[in-house]
């Protein structure tokens, strides 16, 4: 989990960028005590961000050390009863974006983390070990390379499916070859008078 702090966010702010971040539910926010106290006492509405229902509450405050932000609160609605519900505590220097852009902002750390976990266990850039900053730069393009083929080839598997979340490169090649293999199965029960040749290029085209 990333939290913000104010050497980063001056930093930020210093090259005029916009951040989007989450803070700790013992934060201190002007006339509200800790962002979780105010939490409970607040009403929020909900509000449809991607197909998901989240009910959340907005407001400009002045958040920690981190000067006046536009603050959100938000609770993700679940469809299992048995899934315990999160409450977020998001903060922006975006003071005019509405609370649904905040929301798809802000889950957009998953794939950063996904691609550093899988970069690092499945794609050698753990290994990485140059002395020189073009040997290094060059490693870098190409495990960005690998990275992004391997997530197209992942993300248009044998059945057409479009993978819509973000999830890691080792779960998103073993549903394609599970796809794979499933339309290989499909297309030989369904097909019995096909030739022991024909079922060969079939394979042969799992692997192109």
């Amino acid at each position: 989990m990333f939290y913000s702090t104010e050497e980063f966010v001056t930093h930020l702010e210093g090259d005029e960028k916009e951040w989007v971040s989450a803070v700790k539910s013992d934060t201190r926010i002007t006339y509200g005590g800790r962002v979780d106290a105010l939490g409970q006492r607040i009403d929020t509405v909900p509000r449809t961000v991607n197909g998901d229902i989240y009910h959340i509450w907005t407001q400009k405050r002045e958040v920690g050390r981190l000067g006046e932000v536009k603050l959100l609160i938000t609770e993700k609605e679940s469809s299992d009863e048995d899934e315990e519900s999160s409450v977020k505590y998001i903060v922006s220097n975006k003071i005019d974006a509405p609370g649904s852009h905040l929301i798809e902002m802000y889950a957009m750390r998953w794939r950063v983390e996904t691609f550093f976990r899988d970069t690092k266990q499945d794609l050698g850039f753990g290994d990485c070990e140059l002395r020189h900053t073009t040997g290094a730069s060059r490693h870098w393009h190409l495990l960005m390379l690998a990275y992004s083929l391997l997530k197209f080839g992942a993300a248009h598997s044998a059945l057409g499916t479009i993978l819509g979340h973000a999830s890691s490169l080792r779960n998103d090649v073993k549903r394609s070859f599970r796809e794979s293999v499933q339309n290989l199965l499909s297309w030989a029960l369904t097909s019995p008078d096909r030739s022991i040749d024909e079922l060969m290029q079939q394979i042969d085209g799992m692997f192109i």
